[in-house]
């Protein structure tokens, strides 16, 4: 290569080039965003749909919604870097269903824009720095190679104060493995089986991986290993996983990495800088063997080679490193859609801080209804007709019905004091009474229905369950016999709705009676195995055990029989029966995946082909529901290791980076300091004792 006959920069193998002077690179009305002039000939990005980019990039700010996506698209194949942030996160109370609110903060982390002076653009830093990545694991997306077979060589402009030191470049991992350790409020273990919060391709919020592991013994060559959950070790992440080039308070060149073992390895140059202003530091490695027959696929397997890694200040040799272990990046022990941007990073103009800001997703319990007056309740709840009316109903809409009354009552519960059982003090449960038919009511011919809606639309995540429970007491509401001696049917039950699909995955009803096909069911047969039988006795109540008393029945039935006394609240979680005794309902449900925030009616359908009576009424106590959608920082993984030793950001500014993806000869780098120097005058490009300027 004649370089005598350039008039720029050099341009082989210029994978990414960032200038702030430039309004391609940066657009003064597009924030702190930056964004290569450049792209890798090798460069690959296609239509992707990154649904769960949010899990990691509401860490660093990039985005205020931690389950928000991004679409990537093929002409998105030149490196994005942004300002980094943090989220200020504020979470619903128990009463408060609107969901998790949070705004973007910079405080710390401020950049300014510098845009007058004849050196051109550039960011004053105040703590903020540019972060972006260069290629997603499991993914069709590629920038930069994570290594390289013919070396890399780093160039980046920045302004030296009097002030100025601090990392001035990082790559590689930007923080360890945030989902490593688990947390308890998105993922859950249950005797080796884990639920919680899942990802768009259905993994859960862990670091759980399935591995091979030799059996003790075994009968076949072929049964010798079995399918296990393991989880990593967080460190192995990290292991030579990251790099750092800062300028110290005295204004000599530093590097430092994670190397084997976990260990920090870091230098520091003899030598200190003198230049102030805009400076260009080169930073190169040259490996001394070439890797042939290179595999980007399995470059991991190649032998980590030596090499020498110099420095540069202004296109003069500034400090040189011999047998320096090569530096590349590879990807964390997790599945690709929980480490986006992790660690393939860049950061420029600062290192990282690590876990400092990352956000879990923890379980909350809303309550709906608990211990409230009157007025809570009319205020909250109001009675509807069937919201899923059949052919032969009137489909009543969004239309309040009359038949119901809701209130406060206060008078008919009460606890007792266990130290001082004279000591008893009322509850203050919901009533639903049924007062008769008049007007508008939620009636059909001979069918009964109404719904007790809470009012406020509920805010949901997709990709987890959702737990409602409440307790439900019977007073005699429904008859059970009509004139002509034929049972009625009735049925109390959860009902969730809203503009997308609603899975539920597990329910309790309250059916009364339990009818002569419900008693033969598989799930009763399965009782019967152990000698118990239930049927529909001629008072309509269902009956349940060898004995065949009542299900509600008191403790003295049992004693006065001599049996052990058990109560049978449910039969196997599905279905109950009986009144005048707490009855626990559950409904279990999650939207269809991977829509995000919903909003959803949660109400209580009661329904009766006979008209209620009066005078006995239903009650309702401790309304909730349970899911993984406000946001907690874990505590284990405040301070590690990254953040301990790499949250350092540059004070001075930056102006241009960039990489090569293979070493520059020592001409070249001078070419391109002597290039630069033309523009900006505090370059100033010594060499054999003489300053060198180029016309």
């Amino acid at each position: 290569m004649n370089l005598d006959c350039r008039k720029e920069i050099i341009t082989d193998n210029l994978a990414i080039h960032i200038d702030l002077t430039n309004i391609k690179s940066w657009d003064l009305n597009t924030g702190f965003t930056a964004i290569s002039l450049t792209k890798w000939k090798h460069a690959v990005s296609e239509d992707i749909n990154l649904i769960d980019m949010g899990l990691t990039s509401f860490d660093n700010g990039r985005t205020d919604t931690m389950y928000t996506g991004e679409t990537i698209t093929p002409q998105d194949n030149r490196l994005k870097m942004f300002r980094v942030g943090y989220n200020v996160v504020e979470n619903p109370t128990e009463y408060n269903t609107s969901g998790v609110s949070a705004t973007t903060a910079y405080d710390g982390y401020g950049i300014t824009g510098v845009t007058t002076g004849e050196t051109g653009n550039y960011f004053q830093l105040n703590g903020g720095y540019l972060q972006g990545f260069f290629k997603l694991q499991n993914y069709n997306f590629e920038l930069f190679p994570p290594r390289y077979v013919d070396g890399i060589t780093i160039e980046t402009i920045i302004n030296i104060r009097d002030d100025s030191k601090g990392i001035f470049y990082l790559m590689g991992a930007r923080s360890e493995d945030k989902y490593l350790p688990y947390f308890s409020g998105e993922t859950t273990e249950n005797n080796g089986e884990f639920d919680g919060v899942f990802t768009s391709k259905e993994n859960l919020l862990t670091a759980h991986l399935e591995k091979q592991k030799l059996k003790d013994g075994f009968r076949f060559p072929e049964e010798k290993y079995s399918i296990v959950d393991v989880e990593p070790n967080q460190i192995e992440n990290i292991e030579n996983n990251l790099i750092s080039f800062e300028l110290t308070e005295d204004k000599k060149i530093a590097y430092k990495y994670i190397g084997d073992n976990g260990l920090l390895d870091t230098n520091v140059s003899e030598k200190s800088i003198t230049y102030t202003g805009l400076t260009l530091i080169t930073i190169s490695f040259t490996p001394y063997e070439i890797i042939e027959d290179y595999d980007n696929e399995i470059y991991e397997c190649y032998e980590r080679r030596l090499g020498d890694l110099k420095f540069f200040v202004n296109g003069n040799l500034f400090w040189k490193i011999k047998d320096f272990n090569e530096f590349y990046f590879m990807p964390f022990k997790n599945d690709g859609e929980k480490q986006i941007g992790i660690p393939f990073n860049i950061s420029w103009g600062g290192g990282s801080f690590g876990l400092k800001h990352s956000y879990h997703y923890d379980k909350q319990k809303y309550i709906l209804y608990e211990n409230d007056n009157t007025d809570f309740i009319r205020d909250n709840f109001s009675v509807y007709g069937n919201p899923f009316p059949d052919e032969c109903e009137q489909d009543l809409g969004d239309v309040l019905v009359s038949g119901l009354t809701l209130s406060g009552d206060t008078e008919t519960f009460y606890t007792i004091d266990v130290c001082e059982p004279s000591i008893q003090t009322p509850i203050t449960v919901m009533r639903i009474e049924y007062v008769g038919v008049t007007g508008q009511t939620g009636t059909t011919g001979n069918t009964y229905k109404y719904f007790i809606r809470f009012n406020n639309p509920i805010s949901v995540l997709s990709n987890r369950e959702y737990n409602i429970n409440y307790m439900l007491f019977n007073s005699g509401f429904f008859k059970t016999i009509d004139e002509n001696n034929f049972y009625i049917n009735s049925k109390i039950s959860t009902i969730v709705y809203g503009t997308t699909d609603i899975e539920i995955l597990d329910e309790t009803t309250y059916d009364y009676p339990l009818d002569r096909t419900k008693s033969t069911s598989p799930e009763i047969e399965k009782r019967k195995k152990y000698g118990e039988y239930q049927y529909v006795g001629p008072d309509g109540i269902m009956y349940y055990g060898k004995t065949g008393l009542p299900v509600y029945d008191a403790t003295e039935y049992y004693t006065y029989l001599g049996l052990e006394y058990t109560t049978h609240e449910t039969i196997l979680g599905r279905s109950v029966t009986g009144h005048e005794k707490w009855l626990p309902m559950k409904t279990i449900f999650k939207t269809k995946d991977n829509v995000g925030q919903q909003y959803v009616h949660i109400g209580v359908l009661i329904e009766s082909n006979a008209e209620p009576n009066l005078d006995n009424p239903l009650f309702i106590q401790k309304f909730n529901y349970v899911g993984s959608d406000i946001l907690k920082q874990d505590e284990r993984k405040r301070n590690l290791f990254i953040e301990r030793n790499f949250n350092s950001s540059y004070i001075g500014g930056i102006q241009k980076l960039r990489l090569y993806n293979r070493s520059l000869s020592n001409q070249e780098i001078l070419h391109n300091a002597v290039i630069e120097s033309q523009e900006l005058p505090t370059i100033l490009v010594n060499k054999g004792g003489r300053i060198i300027y180029r016309t």
